[in-house]
């Protein structure tokens, strides 16, 4: 299965929802993060279209617009490549043996897509002051002052 999907970081800051898009990763799904998802929207093949007609409190979807191959669905297929290309990559299981926890490795996802300590925590089952517990202990660990420098430090170890 070759399936592409981007993200919201407020959904991906639900408790158990990692999880459940590293399972996906795991049946082959390509997963990316960003903070500013425009639409839900499902692209198939690229010859079909979905879009889910759901407005801010709404209690439950009622009707999807289904877009088949049109000036409209290349602007749609155009837009999902534009969020995709812009979109934080999400990584499990990469690091070295002993270089970086799969905790950790889900705590600088969560970072690197923008998410708050305290969103962070929600996501991971942790409390604030245990996600801060672990950021420090990355800036140990890499020698950096800042959570700019982890970030940058971990760009440059691929761990990001």
């Amino acid at each position: 299965m070759k399936c592409r999907v981007v993200y919201d970081k407020s959904a991906i800051q639900l408790p158990g929802r990692i999880d459940d898009i590293e399972l996906g990763m795991r049946h082959g799904e390509q997963a990316r993060i960003d903070g500013d998802v425009p639409m839900k929207l499902a692209i198939a093949d690229d010859r079909l279209a979905i879009i889910p007609l759901m407005r801010p409190g709404d209690p439950a979807l009622t009707a999807s617009y289904l877009i088949h191959p049109s000036p409209l669905l290349d602007a749609l297929i155009a837009l999902f490549e534009a969020v995709w290309t812009r979109s934080v990559p999400v990584r499990f299981g990469f690091a070295e043996p002993g270089e970086l926890s799969a905790d950790e490795a889900k705590l600088l996802m969560l970072l690197a897509s923008g998410a708050t300590d305290k969103a962070a925590g929600r996501a991971l089952g942790w409390s604030e002051r245990t996600v801060q517990r672990h950021v420090t202990k990355l800036m140990t660990r890499v020698g950096a002052q800042t959570r700019f420098q982890i970030a940058m430090e971990a760009t440059r170890r691929g761990w990001i």
